[in-house]
């Protein structure tokens, strides 16, 4: 049978605008109703996500910056809410054309209180005690900031690091325990700013305006260790503001995890056999511990809120024959309270979730948000009332708001949905000007969970920024 011949388009070029549209059509729709691509514009997700200028080492001009492109999935919150930790795109309340992208960390019907750097909620309107709200390991693990060995420092050389008694130092930075000795980090880890940024863009970052220098409780250290023909235990103490945690490697090859709590947990490691890497964390009150990558225990401890005063790590043996790497230490999300002084408390009502920054430093997020309002009575061109946000004195003065012209004469107001309006200094004097705050972001307002980053790359940024959001 002869195979049938295409007939050819008699209008191939209506055809190929057919298709131009018909693409046009699907991406705009996969746009309004499935995925979108946002740029991060700031740092105030570090580390999950980055946005930032960065200075040119010799003019310490800015010159480039790393701007995280992150692919939203709009589809999910169809079929089901958000959920705490989850991170967000949402409309900003007071001024609704803006997108933010922050970490969902306040549900409907909660009261909220941020107290020593973590999280702590309660059924709105009772008076039960706040519980402290953890991060699941399966997002702490990825949000951990690197604090130790500091950038730029060789670890082998424990720079920072007091060592005292009997021990030998090798040229990898091993430590071998030829008697009684200790290592000790004798400074409290705090809240600085620049902990979380890669190596690539640390020293290129512009002076940050910080505003913390808190102790923090919240801490992972990570080493090897290895018993040869040892004679007395080896000791981790860590002190964490009011909590002590220790894990104490005995002779024998077995552990013992001391948790704050008092309790003691017995266990068995490979230190006669091979190098062990041991990996502890305290968090959220929740104790984790690891050997050579495996997961051997993890607990959530009921502890009561304490403020900070100081955190401490000491390692140490009685005796010879353990064998030390150099330590690693990270920090948790160190949360911050309101810029102002405000009460750290917050009411979440039914439909409304409370956002925040992962790097509560640099974040204009719901601990902070103020509208204001103008009310005129009797109207004003028509205008009975106007609502914004309040922001002065913001890191970038064009999106302050009210502005003034330097005479203070004439004052411009931008409203929730874009709108300029222009009074006069009289004008407004006859206006109430109430503030309210306005931290809660409507169920309505969200737009979608935040699913990956798949730009920038090298060569249009000093470091690869590809992954999946946690």
């Amino acid at each position: 049978m002869a195979k049938a011949k295409k007939e050819k388009s008699k209008h191939p070029f209506r055809d190929n605008i057919e298709v131009v549209v018909f693409a046009i059509v699907m991406a705009m729709g996969l746009k309004v109703f499935a995925v979108e691509a946002y740029q991060i514009p700031t740092g105030s997700m570090q580390p999950t996500l980055m946005g930032t200028n960065l200075l040119d080492p010799a003019t310490k001009r800015t010159n480039g910056g790393i701007h995280d492109r992150v692919l939203v999935d709009k589809i999910s919150y169809w079929f089901r809410n958000p959920v705490r930790w989850e991170v967000v795109v949402f409309r900003y309340p007071l001024l609704t054309h803006n997108n933010y992208v922050k970490r969902l960390v306040g549900m409907p019907e909660e009261e909220l209180w941020i107290e020593a750097g973590d999280i702590y909620t309660r059924p709105l309107g009772s008076k039960e005690d706040f519980t402290i709200q953890r991060k699941p390991w399966t997002v702490q693990k990825h949000i951990w900031k690197h604090v130790l060995p500091g950038v730029g420092d060789d670890a082998s050389k424990w720079p920072g690091w007091h060592v005292s008694g009997n021990l030998k130092h090798e040229k990898d930075g091993t430590q071998v325990f030829l008697g009684k000795g200790t290592v000790e980090y004798g400074a409290s880890i705090r809240d600085l700013y620049l902990h979380g940024y890669p190596e690539e863009i640390y020293f290129r970052m512009p002076n940050p305006a910080t505003r913390s220098n808190q102790k923090v409780s919240d801490l992972r250290v990570m080493f090897s260790l290895q018993a040869q023909q040892a004679e007395k235990d080896f000791r981790l103490d860590l002190e964490l503001g009011h909590f002590a945690l220790a894990l104490v490697a005995h002779p024998d090859g077995n552990y013992t995890l001391e948790l704050p709590t008092g309790d003691s947990i017995e266990g068995k490691a490979t230190f006669l056999q091979e190098d062990t890497d041991v990996d502890l964390a305290f968090w959220d009150h929740t104790v984790r511990l690891a050997l050579n990558g495996e997961e051997v225990f993890y607990r959530e401890l009921e502890l009561e809120a304490q403020k900070v005063q100081r955190n401490h790590i000491q390692l140490h043996s009685d005796g010879a024959g353990w064998r030390l790497s150099p330590v690693e230490v990270q920090r948790d999300i160190h949360y911050l309270p309101p810029r102002q002084g405000a009460a750290p408390l917050f009411e979440i009502p039914d439909g409304n979730y409370f956002m925040m920054g992962d790097n509560t430093q640099n974040s204009l997020d719901s601990r902070d948000w103020v509208a204001e309002i103008l009310k005129f009575d009797p109207p004003l061109h028509g205008i009975k009332t106007l609502r914004g946000d309040r922001m002065t004195g913001g890191m970038e003065a064009r999106f302050n708001n009210p502005r003034w012209n330097r005479d203070r004469t004439v004052m411009t107001f931008r409203d929730e949905f874009g709108g300029l309006y222009t009074f006069t200094d009289e004008e407004i004097r006859q206006a109430d000007d109430i503030l309210q705050p306005a931290g809660l972001v409507p169920r309505n307002y969200i737009l979608g969970r935040a699913l990956a980053v798949f730009l920038p790359v090298p060569p249009f940024a000093p470091v690869v920024r590809m992954g999946l959001v946690h």
